[in-house]
């Protein structure tokens, strides 16, 4: 099979995916926001509340 030296690689179907798009002109940095491990973590708890929850006032 023999190779056409004369044709130009932007005629050749196939190497559409050597054009890449433009580079960015500015980085934008994701973060995930959603819910960590101290998310899911117990409610802080008042002493004296929890003391008089379980013994009465």
């Amino acid at each position: 099979m023999a190779h056409d030296e004369s044709r130009d690689r932007s005629e050749d179907p196939r190497a559409h995916w050597r054009h890449l798009p433009a580079e960015p002109t500015r980085h934008i940095e994701e973060i995930y926001v959603g819910p960590g491990a101290s998310d899911y973590d117990l409610p802080a708890v008042d002493p004296d509340q929890d003391f008089i929850r379980r013994y009465g006032g």
